[in-house]
């Protein structure tokens, strides 16, 4: 037991944060199970609710994974060689334009969802701007987290050295660059999914009825359904997002989050 009060009081501030998190789940848990919540646990438990709620939040689950899937691709079609200029080349206004792909961090998801709307009213109806704002939320962690991997003193000499050796350009590519990358590359594809299946601001905005990610619907059962529904829902919803999670962590969540 170390005797540095700073120490101490670091430790009772971080379980006090983990037991205010977690709090709330077993009391999620127990009404999700509740065959009567209004009326007391006398009742008895109940799974009609949980299976209830899959049923009804499935297609808006397989959609938001649907959704993750693209926006990822997208994300690391454009962030990638965005990632790379910034890292590799010196040009007049480098650090303004990595300023500016960060804004969209700053500006709240409703103001982005705003934006697009009246930006381009015709393209809410073919889900094209769903797409296009989930990219504009995600695309800054994938561009924040890969830069200064690629920018890496130690990587580039390690491909100056495999270069001398004779690799062409596509070896020191497959050999050396993207294996210095892969952990990177996992955890970022990892978080951008989750923050994905997560967002709900510019989804609300932007969804259409045939197009409902699952964080609306979670919404719309605390707005419309049963407690219990609504309870049951945030489970499923929670399955889907807390392996994530813990996997973003696991790959080096707090580093990439420091970065971005």
């Amino acid at each position: 037991m170390t005797s540095d009060p700073i120490v101490r009081i670091g430790r009772i501030c971080a379980w006090s944060t983990v037991v205010l998190v977690l709090a709330p789940l077993p009391v999620l848990l127990v009404v999700a199970a509740s065959a009567n919540w209004q009326r007391g646990l006398a009742f008895g438990f109940t799974d009609r609710w949980l299976i209830e709620a899959w049923e009804r939040a499935a297609p808006f689950a397989l959609f938001s994974l649907q959704l993750g899937l693209v926006v990822l691709a997208i994300d690391f079609v454009i962030g990638l060689p965005a990632a790379w200029l910034l890292a590799r080349r010196a040009f007049l206004g480098r650090q303004f334009l990595t300023s500016l792909t960060m804004l969209p961090v700053a500006v709240p998801g409703i103001a982005i969802g705003l934006g697009l709307i009246l930006a381009y009213p015709t393209l809410k109806a073919d889900g094209w701007l769903l797409i296009a704002g989930h990219v504009l939320y995600t695309l800054p962690f994938v561009i924040g987290s890969l830069t200064p991997v690629i920018g890496d003193a130690s990587l580039r000499e390690q491909e100056v050295v495999a270069q001398t050796l004779g690799a062409n350009a596509l070896q020191r590519l497959l050999f050396v660059t993207l294996p210095k990358l892969q952990r990177t590359l996992t955890a970022t594809a990892v978080m951008v999914f989750t923050l994905s299946m997560g967002e709900f601001n510019v989804s609300f905005f932007l969804f259409t009825p045939a197009q409902k990610p699952l964080p609306v619907e979670l919404y719309s059962a605390y707005i419309t359904g049963r407690l219990e529904v609504a309870a049951a829902t945030t489970v499923w919803f929670l399955l889907f997002v807390i392996p994530a999670a813990i996997l973003i962590e696991q790959l080096g969540g707090s580093r990439l989050r420091g970065q971005a």
